[in-house]
């Protein structure tokens, strides 16, 4: 009988942490279409706009398109820069992105509960006529109003390095538990 109730309550714990695990999964939609989940269906997208790369006297206005996958997985959502570009003036072309991917993380419920959500992205390397930066930048997760992804911080600990600016994707995105 005793062996019974433990097996009874080792049920009823599984089965409760199942039941709490499904119903705070983040879910999304993509311009107002059918609920995705994310632990099922990752989001993948490129986001755009102008940013600003300043180094000591130095700056350079530039756009930056940049890829990326967002994905949950057992309650840490990780967002995933697979690669980058920059283009604009002559001199934007002295940009060079390296270290992809660039990936952060949080725990899942910050992207519904928190926004900005802040993802402190490491294996960032810039290189330009500004100077060379490495390591971690911070990139906050705007959900509100579409979804985009701000650049507003400094690249450390290597450089003297900042990036500015804002990415959005031509997709519309909402975020829900």
């Amino acid at each position: 009988m005793k062996s019974m109730s433990k097996i009874l309550l080792g049920i009823s714990v599984l089965s409760a942490f199942n039941l709490s695990h499904a119903s705070s999964s983040i879910y999304y939609d993509v311009n107002g279409g059918s609920p995705q989940q994310l632990d099922v269906t990752p989001l993948n997208d490129t986001f755009t706009g102008t940013t600003n790369l300043t180094s000591g006297f130095c700056s350079l206005n530039c756009t930056l398109s940049a890829t990326g996958t967002l994905t949950d997985d057992l309650g840490i959502t990780t967002l995933s820069v697979t690669s980058a570009s920059v283009s604009g003036s002559l001199l934007c072309g002295s940009v060079s992105l390296t270290g992809f991917p660039w990936t952060g993380s949080v725990a899942h419920p910050v992207i519904v509960t928190s926004n900005p959500t802040t993802f402190a992205l490491t294996g960032v390397n810039v290189s330009s006529i500004c100077g060379t930066c490495s390591d971690q930048i911070d990139v906050q997760l705007d959900t509100s109003n579409g979804g985009s992804f701000v650049f507003n911080g400094p690249i450390t600990p290597t450089g003297s390095c900042s990036v500015t600016g804002s990415l959005t994707s031509p997709n519309y995105y909402t975020f829900w538990h």
